[in-house]
This record gives structure tokens, sequence and C-alpha cells, in this order.
């Protein structure tokens, strides 16, 4: 328990860094953004807020009403792993409208983007499985929904870092890689920094977050081939 201390105060850095990852891409545009991308965002917003509020209630040994909100929170989560589902055909659409030419990113970029956040829901849902499974083993139950958020980090931090390097660089000097080289390496940090806190480097969750930076780094060479993204195009409709 003493290593739970802090952890509602500990849980308010991630729920930073994904607003401010997300906030130039959702707020600037809100009333352009689809009904799905609000949705998401919002249902997201409530998952790390709500981790926050439990892991209050439980350094406070307000026990009842942690388990009584848990119930609630199952709900929510299967909201966050709906709502991610249905964004699955953006990447495609994207691909579609995507002008390499004019300084966006390669056509093969989307449909990475769409492997990679195929297989973070895949994951979040994993978490959350496990996390019911051993709700009444503290250290388990923790320490798998404190992955969750991690798994569903790197959306939003990408968005974050295609702003910060297309405000330093020339339109001609952006590469996508500056991108995915400083996300998975912010990633990389927060996470091992977390795993190392709570006593978690060698746990199955901490192998998954670790497991999904391998995928999304296998994705950006296999999105590259045509059948792969014929199989995408054909297996997700839009």
């Amino acid at each position: 328990m003493e290593k739970f201390k802090h952890l509602h105060l500990w849980m308010i850095l991630p729920l930073l860094i994904i607003q401010l990852g997300i906030f130039n891409y959702y707020w600037p545009g809100f009333s352009s953004k689809s009904w799905e991308i609000h949705i998401h965002y919002w249902l997201v917003s409530a998952w790390y807020l709500f981790l926050i509020l439990q892991a209050h209630f439980l350094t406070k040994n307000k026990l009842s009403k942690h388990r009584t909100w848990g119930i609630f929170g199952f709900l929510l989560a299967g909201g966050v792993i709906f709502s991610a589902i249905s964004l699955l055909d953006f990447p495609l659409k994207l691909a579609a409208q995507a002008n390499p030419e004019a300084g966006g990113p390669p056509v093969f970029f989307y449909y990475a983007t769409l492997i990679a956040e195929f297989f973070s829901i895949i994951a979040f849902a994993y978490a959350i499985s496990q996390a019911i499974i051993h709700r009444k083993n503290l250290q388990e139950h923790a320490w798998w929904l404190i992955a969750s958020v991690f798994y569903m980090m790197v959306p939003a931090l990408g968005r974050g870092m295609i702003l910060f390097w297309r405000t330093i660089l020339n339109p001609e000097d952006f590469s996508p890689l500056y991108v995915f080289t400083s996300t998975e390496l912010i990633y990389l940090f927060l996470f091992l920094f977390f795993a190392y806190k709570f006593g978690k480097l060698k746990h199955p969750a901490s192998w998954i977050g670790l497991g999904l930076i391998a995928i999304r780094f296998i994705s950006k060479p296999l999105a590259a081939n045509e059948s792969v993204q014929d199989f995408l195009q054909s297996l997700i409709k839009y």
C-alpha cells in the first residue's frame, strides 16, 4: 500500500501529457470534428480522471467507494474501447486524401497508424480484463489499470509531437521520423519510470507496454507494402 500512497497525484502527469498533446488537434477545430472524435476524446479524458479518483479513494482507504465507482469505471472502459474501434477507419480516410508533395506524411504513415492503434486497443482491452480478474489483488489490479493509461497515450502524444516539429522546423525539413522517435522516447521514459517507481519492471503489463513500441516500429515498413494496404482497406470499409 505504501507504494501507492501518492498514486492519485502521479496519475495527473499522464492526463496532462495527453491533454497537451491533443489540445491543438481537438480544440481549435472543435466545431468541425465528427461525433466519433468528440465521444472518444471525452471518454478517454473521463477514463484518466476516473483513475485519478479511484487512486484517491484507495490512498484515503475509502475502499467501499473505490469498489462502487469501479463498477461504473469498467463500463466507461468499454466505452473507450468501442469509441476507439469506431475511429479505426479514420487513418484510411486520411490516406485517401494524403498529398506527400504538399508536405504531408507519406501514405503508408496512415496505414501504420491504423495497425498501431488496433493493437493499442487490444492491449487496453486485455489490461481491463486483467484488472477485473485481479480486482482482489491490489498490486495486480492497480498496475494493470495504470498500464492501460499508457497503452492509449501514444495517439494524443504523437499529435502533439507533430505540432512541435512543424513549429520548430521548416516545412521541407519536417519528417515523420522525428515525430515517431520523439513520441516513442517520451512514452518509453514515462512508462519505465512508472514501472520502476511501482516495482513492476518485470510485470506482464510492462512487457506489453514495451511490445507496443516494437509493434509501432514494425508497422512502418509493414504498412509500406501495397498488399498490406489492400488488405486493410478490405478489412475496414469506410
